[in-house]
């Protein structure tokens, strides 16, 4: 058998082996080496001379994508690439290739469970059963009726789409802001100020960038309808979580139901983790039994796909490369 004309090394997985990975890149002519095993700087030692790499956590900045020019591409294991510099990539003529349609139903599933279990005061019935308020479930109030509250999404994409296809019956109306200004069926879109000002129910459905990261400020918060739920599935850092703690104590939020945190794990001294109108989950919206096989796949055959110069749809620096 003739050797594979392209090389991707996988820098650092979660997985015991990359031969998911490695059968999804073979039909393009690619094959994948795993080098997870080893520290950070001799797993990039070993990928001097390669195509394309592969990272899950380990932060890729300027001066490292600098030091291996024979680099083309670098596929992120994931929705978010925050610890991917593409702009610094795109510079160089990488592309950075992420996979946000691995997960799209199951976090959109968790978002719709999440909404529906704070709104609905879950863990508050049953502390009150804990409490013997059985007969008591006025003392659960406000729950208003969801057909007359407005659901707002921050970002209508894969997933916002999802949510927005689920959630929607429940809710009397909702809105939603893209960059683009293109939302799906059903949907109204309004202002950033706006989803964030006027719904019941704000959910976050947008990546880290330096534009996004402490999105839900102070400011922000001030903003929004006395007594709303914020949801947050997407990346901890969208949020300031000192003010938000402070927004909840407050209250000036009603509730927050988060899948991630800032630091994951958390440290013990979170704020957010310590309040009683919390609902925290531990980052898991994107997994079910198929969600990691499906990453795997998709990553693969995507990163060797470029390499053989075949259209990828998620090259998430793809206006940066083309205006080089």
């Amino acid at each position: 058998m003739s050797e594979l004309r392209h090389h991707l090394v996988a820098l650092d997985t979660e997985y015991d082996d990359v031969s998911i990975e490695a059968e999804a890149a073979r039909p393009f002519d690619a094959t994948v080496s795993d080098a997870s095993s080893l520290s950070p700087e001799d797993a990039l030692a070993s990928a001097d001379g390669a195509d394309g790499v592969l990272v899950c956590r380990m932060t890729l900045d300027a001066a490292v994508i600098a030091r291996f020019p024979t680099w083309r591409v670098i596929g992120r294991y994931g929705v978010g690439f925050d610890n991917v510099d593409a702009e610094a990539a795109a510079r160089a003529g990488i592309a950075v290739v992420n996979v946000p349609d691995y997960c799209v139903e199951e976090t959109a599933t968790h978002t719709a469970a999440l909404v529906l279990a704070a709104w609905r005061k879950l863990i508050e019935s049953r502390r009150l059963i804990d409490a013997g308020g059985w007969k008591e479930p006025s003392r659960l109030a406000p729950i208003p009726p969801l057909s007359r509250c407005t659901l707002g999404l921050v970002g209508a994409g894969h997933t916002g789409a999802e949510v927005a296809r689920l959630l929607g019956p429940f809710f009397g109306e909702v809105i939603a802001y893209t960059p683009s200004g293109q939302v799906p069926p059903g949907v109204l879109w309004a202002p950033l100020e706006t989803v964030f000002a006027e719904p019941d129910v704000v959910s976050l459905h947008c990546p880290l960038t330096g534009e996004t990261e402490n999105l839900v400020d102070a400011a922000r918060l001030a903003s929004m309808k006395r007594g709303a739920l914020l949801v947050n599935v997407s990346r901890g850092r969208l949020l300031d979580s000192a003010a938000v703690a402070d927004a909840l104590r407050s209250g000036l939020l009603g509730g927050l139901a988060i899948d991630v945190l800032p630091t994951e794990p958390p440290p013990a001294d979170e704020p957010l983790l310590a309040l009683p109108n919390v609902l925290c989950t531990n980052h898991i919206a994107w997994y079910s039994d198929d969600s990691t096989i499906r990453l795997r796949q998709l990553l693969g055959e995507r990163c060797a796909a470029y390499l053989a110069g075949r259209p990828v749809s998620s090259v998430v620096n793809a206006a940066a490369l083309a205006a080089r």
